[in-house]
């Protein structure tokens, strides 16, 4: 088991390197290219969308042929969206372009290591330690990412907004290479004999009915996106003044606290595996804590902190989610097309939170939408909680 959990470190750091190296500027990089508020969250809404609609036939493409060659075939394409949107002029046609391929890619990879693994962990019985294979996998990552985001940041988007982008797409393609070595792990899962139909409309009710009680869990969660989407990507325009690019040091502080949160929640983990309760706690307090963010955003020094908190208590409840879906499925065989369904219910409710966002972003301003949504999203999430608990399904 060994010998696969480093598998899983080394293709998830490598990959997710490929996305750090330039997620703390992309919002920089098309503001200043020119782009509108308006035209990012287009492009946000066709990664969303594009992600609906692919997420769940390639989960299942990762059940049927292979999890290993399926994030290989992942990181090839956004390496392409990447390189499309850094060399391509401002237009339409290179936002839906790059917009597409850059979801295809993240459909094909969400999920996919997370549940090889814990295909492996079952198989060697090993699969009570998925919460700490996932936490130590964030432990160890996030020092990686904490360089890779403050050299993108505070060096290469100073020489050129472009490079991270380009930097981005060759660690992906480093990825896609490595994985020609690594195939031969992913015999257990790729179909050898021939599959007579496809049937995505299957395997959404197999994930409603023989998976019920995870496909409450994914209903269950769809509001805490009202709180976190915006500020996840938003914050680096809301805190950068300026033309040249200064959010370095809050990248870092951004990547420590992944380092703390990972240690808190195997601290936790290790001590209770009430997963559902620290969701639903982590959640309220991360839209207390970007409520605060808002309102005393005069006070610059004190807003980043209340933002860090607001971060902690969302990555602690990402990293609960994660752990609490995996362990809820029972179907082995469509583990990946199960957490796809998750991920499509996700796309979905991202559209509609991203167009609310733009509509108040360019209207009202950015703190306003982080504001008004948050308070949405956590009615909604109280609501959502109180209705699961007094569901029959709660046994």
């Amino acid at each position: 088991m060994k010998k696969y959990e480093t598998i899983y470190y080394i293709v998830n750091s490598l990959y997710n390197l490929g996305v750090a190296v330039w997620n703390g500027t992309i919002y920089i990089f098309m503001h200043y290219v020119g782009y509108s508020y308006g035209e990012i969250n287009l492009f946000l809404s066709i990664f969303w969308l594009v992600t609906f609609f692919s997420e769940i036939p390639f989960g299942y493409i990762a059940d049927h042929f292979g999890y290993l060659r399926t994030v290989q075939i992942s990181g090839a394409i956004r390496a392409a969206g990447l390189i499309i949107l850094a060399c391509s002029s401002q237009s339409l046609l290179t936002l839906f372009g790059s917009g597409i391929l850059t979801a295809l890619g993240d459909s094909l990879m969400s999920g996919t290591m997370d549940s090889w693994i814990a295909n492996k962990a079952k198989k060697y019985k090993q699969k009570s330690n998925l919460g700490k294979i996932y936490s130590t996998y964030n432990f160890i990552y996030t020092p990686l990412n904490i360089l890779a985001g403050f050299i993108g940041a505070s060096y290469l988007a100073n020489i050129d907004l472009k490079l991270p982008l380009l930097v981005g797409a060759v660690f992906l393609t480093a990825t896609s290479l490595l994985l020609f070595l690594l195939m031969k792990y992913d015999s257990v899962n790729v179909v050898t004999h021939k599959i007579e139909k496809i049937d995505f409309i299957n395997d959404i009710k197999v994930t409603v009915t023989q998976e019920l009680s995870t496909f409450k869990l994914m209903i269950l969660f769809l509001p805490i996106g009202f709180i976190t989407y915006g500020p996840i990507d938003q914050w680096q325009l809301y805190f950068q003044h300026g033309k040249q690019v200064k959010i370095g040091s809050i990248l870092i502080a951004i990547n420590c606290i992944g380092i703390l949160s990972a240690l808190l929640y195997r601290i936790y983990n290790n001590k209770k595996d009430n997963q559902l309760s620290l969701i639903v706690i982590s959640s309220i307090l991360s839209c207390f804590s970007i409520l605060a963010t808002v309102l005393l955003s005069h006070i610059w020094l004190l807003s980043v902190i209340l933002f860090l908190m607001h971060t902690l208590f969302c990555q602690i409840g990402q990293m609960a989610q994660q752990t609490l879906l995996q362990q809820s499925i029972m179907s082995e065989s469509r583990r990946a097309t199960i957490i796809s369904v998750g991920n499509a219910l996700d796309a979905v409710i991202s559209v509609i939170i991203l167009t609310i966002n733009g509509f108040i972003s360019d209207h009202m301003g950015i703190g306003s939408a982080w504001f008004i949504l948050a308070i949405v999203g956590g009615a909604l999430l109280i609501l959502t909680y109180t209705v699961y608990l007094k569901s029959d399904f709660k046994s």
